[in-house]
């Protein structure tokens, strides 16, 4: 197989897509899930005929380029939406830049670059005269970050594959994918005497450790500057970096953390934990103090009453999203169960652990059920054994994940690839995510 030959077209032709921002967005016609993915999808499945593809655009919601005959259905499912970009990229976010060896942007990883990769792929192999007595369709969505809505569409319009692999995760082959669930603790909060808090803001979506988080604290007459030192004084224990000003009685904090998937909450530094931590003696505050007893820094749940593990390692909770204003405060955690626990399970954990807190009130928001196969199955083998044999890698395992994808939606479907074990730091979900 030649793919070298097409390099020069697949990666302007991830540029281009890199450069139609694919955030979530307000419908339009053609376009549920916004302009953006609606233009993204129209372009890649257009790139798709043009190679000789037979595609197909199912009401924006997602799309597919189809080669072969037979009535087996092999499927690649990728995705073509993005998480915001947030802040701290090297080069613009959705500039596709070619520097360094590579191609920067939202989206160049997580999944445009792969989906397309895959389209090129199946082409060369085309174009060395393969024959395909299997159908092979190549699935694009445009909500996989946002609730996989595009595939329950699919499903509802479409037939669904015989058996197929999402490149969305990493090698060698991803036997098992963990639940995903979304809780949130709301409620309104009262004050004490002393320093007050004004407002707080943290995060961009819940699947990610947020980076930044801005705060604002009314002295209340105490002296600003003695207020500000204090919180300054833990952020620095901790080593957090941060930013303030003071305007009359009002001191304004920007606190910075480091930003990482959400199911690796572990790998970042959550900028809301540590900004809610920095409060604790200087606010009197229901919710600083719930937020401090309850979750702290804490990434596995060690004190809101669901910590779990099992062989494939431990809950992962993380507080993506949290808002507080006028009183009322609302924390969003995502979290990725082990096998040993479940949604049902958790909840009542964080309900019981939360049941004297008349002030809060907890919510389930979502939840994507996980599954496991049989690593020893012969789906997973053959892949694995083809991993092996191009790489010549046979030290690495099938893999239990933590993180989610279009997998989920189907059976008879793995993950598979991109991100190799030496591919160096994560950055999904990061800035400077690069391919």
């Amino acid at each position: 197989m030649n793919l070298e030959k097409y390099y020069p077209q697949m990666i302007q032709t991830i540029q281009n897509a890199v450069r139609i921002k694919t955030v979530l967005d307000a419908p339009v016609l053609g376009g549920p899930f916004g302009q953006g993915n609606k233009d993204c999808l129209a372009y890649v499945l257009s790139v798709a005929e043009q190679l000789g593809f037979r595609t197909v655009n199912l009401d924006g919601y997602c799309g597919y380029a189809e080669i072969g005959e037979g009535k087996e259905l092999v499927g690649i499912v990728g995705h073509l939406d993005v998480v915001p970009e947030g802040d701290g990229w090297k080069y613009p976010p959705y500039s596709g830049a070619l520097e360094e060896g590579a191609i920067w942007g939202r989206g160049t990883i997580d999944d445009k670059g792969p989906a397309i990769i895959s389209l090129y792929a199946i082409k060369a192999l085309m174009d060395d005269g393969f024959k395909f007595n299997k159908r092979v369709r190549v699935i694009f969505g445009c909500n996989e970050e946002t609730g996989s809505l595009c595939m329950k569409h699919y499903l509802e319009v479409e037939e669904p594959i015989s058996y197929g692999v999402s490149p969305d995760s990493e090698f060698p082959v991803i036997f098992a994918e963990k639940t995903i669930n979304s809780v949130e603790i709301k409620g309104e909060s009262t004050d004490g005497k002393g320093a007050k808090l004004v407002s707080l803001d943290g995060g961009i979506v819940i699947n990610a450790v947020p980076d930044i988080c801005t705060l604002t604290v009314n002295a209340n007459g105490e002296n600003p500057s003695d207020v500000a030192q204090r919180i300054c004084d833990a952020l620095s224990k901790n080593g957090i970096e941060h930013e303030y000003a003071i305007d009359g009685d009002e001191i304004r904090f920007t606190v910075h953390g480091k930003a990482a998937h959400g199911s690796v909450p572990q790998l970042g530094v959550n900028a809301i934990s540590y900004a809610v931590a920095a409060l604790d003696g200087v606010v009197d505050n229901d919710f600083v103090r719930i937020y401090n007893t309850y979750i702290s820094t804490c990434v596995h749940g060690e004190k809101l009453g669901c910590f779990a593990e099992d062989e494939y390692g431990k809950i992962a909770v993380n507080v993506g999203l949290c808002h507080y204003e006028n009183g009322k405060f609302s924390i969003k955690i995502n979290s990725r169960l082990p096998f040993s626990t479940d949604t049902k399970t958790m909840f009542n954990g964080i309900k019981s652990t939360l049941k004297n807190e008349v002030c809060a009130k907890v919510v389930l928001l979502s939840e994507s059920e996980g599954f496991k196969i049989d690593p020893d199955s012969d789906m997973i083998q053959v892949l694995y054994n083809a991993y092996r044999e191009v790489t010549g890698d046979t030290e690495s395992k099938p893999v239990c994940t933590p993180g989610g994808t279009y997998a989920r939606e189907f059976s008879n479907c793995v993950a598979f690839g991109p991100e190799m074990k030496d591919y160096g730091e994560m950055i999904i979900h990061q800035p400077n995510e690069r391919l």
